[in-house]
């Protein structure tokens, strides 16, 4: 074994000696690596498993009769580690086995991850760091509302239904919480509520065929615009039982309500919404369209012009504001 004479400053990129520390439930049988593990002994890393190893029982084993609480990666292997976290998340989330704090902390990992994904592609060029941490401390203040076996199996059945949802709503929360920030207080209870609700803004969609959403809404019958309408309400019925703030559920049941009161499934007006909800519908609105979830993905001005010419769907300030973040602009005011 190698020892590593590196700093633990849980660093993701940069020196190659940096280490990120990471959960030893990572570790799953009949599955390789592309990343090499340490452990951390007597202040120095110790090499586990090799990159490009086959994790197998007996490495898990180990870990265990050592009662290992923290694994270690290489900053410049993290990329590589997120990547098998995100591979293997359902795999994680349904082995009962683990204890279900690790399992949530290992959706919190994967949700980060992508989360940093959409930060950087989303937005026109990087934002300082501290700007994401606040994404960071978000997804990991929204633990305690997940920590628990049902919550686990909700979350596991909404990516298990469509990835594509899941990555959209973390795309719809980086988005979401970053236009909201240029007004709140980002140490807000209410980000944290309202980000759960972006990620989660489409678990309704597991109550219902898979092919309604494979079509635009305008080629659906009737019947099926029906359905594509109540996944709103489906969506707070999957949450119902579970311990979310009434924003969240908010979030979810009016994420397709408009300005002028055309949307769905309430009709609600521009005057009825939350800031925080008019936030969302744009921003899950911009998301789709750069996407091209609906059809040809547009280019970020394609889609801002899209949303421009339906002016009266979505809120004008919020718009500004959403636009401004886009461009980097100075939001203190």
């Amino acid at each position: 074994m190698d020892n590593i004479p590196s700093a633990d400053n849980g660093a993701h990129g940069g020196n190659g000696r940096a280490m990120v520390k990471v959960s030893p439930y990572m570790v799953i049988p009949s599955r390789v690596g592309g990343f090499s593990v340490y452990l951390k002994q007597g202040g120095k890393y110790v090499l586990y498993a090799e990159k490009g190893e086959l994790f197998t029982d007996s490495h898990k084993q180990r870990l265990s009769l050592l009662g290992v609480d923290h694994l270690y990666v290489r900053a410049s292997d993290y990329d590589d580690f997120t990547r098998y976290v995100q591979e293997n998340i359902l795999e994680i989330l349904d082995d009962e086995s683990i204890p279900v704090g690790e399992r949530a902390r290992v959706w919190s990992d994967a949700t980060v991850a992508l989360a940093r994904e959409a930060f950087d592609s989303s937005l026109p060029a990087p934002i300082d760091r501290r700007h994401f941490q606040r994404i960071r401390k978000l997804i990991a203040d929204s633990l305690k509302f997940l920590s628990r076996e049902d919550a686990l199996k909700e979350l596991a059945r909404f990516i298990r239904d469509g990835e594509e949802s899941f990555h959209h709503g973390v795309g719809v929360m980086v988005l979401t919480v970053t236009t909201l920030c240029s007004f709140m207080k980002e140490d807000s209870e209410l980000l944290v509520a309202v980000g759960m609700g972006a990620i989660l803004h489409d678990i309704g969609k597991i109550e219902l065929p898979r092919e309604v959403f494979t079509k635009k809404f305008d080629a659906l019958s009737r019947e099926d615009k029906d359905l594509v309408k109540s996944h709103p309400a489906l969506g707070v019925g999957v949450c119902s039982g579970l311990p979310m703030p009434q924003e969240t559920l908010q979030c979810i049941l009016f994420h397709h309500e408009r300005e002028d009161g055309l949307g769905y499934p309430s009709g609600s007006t521009g005057a009825m919404l939350p800031s925080y909800v008019k936030a969302l519908i744009l921003c899950n609105e911009y998301d789709n369209l750069t996407r091209g979830r609906t059809g040809r993905r547009l280019t970020p001005f394609e889609a801002l012009t899209r949303i421009k010419s339906m002016r009266s769907a979505f809120d004008t300030e919020m718009l500004r504001r959403l636009i401004e973040v886009l461009a980097k602009a100075d939001l203190t005011s």
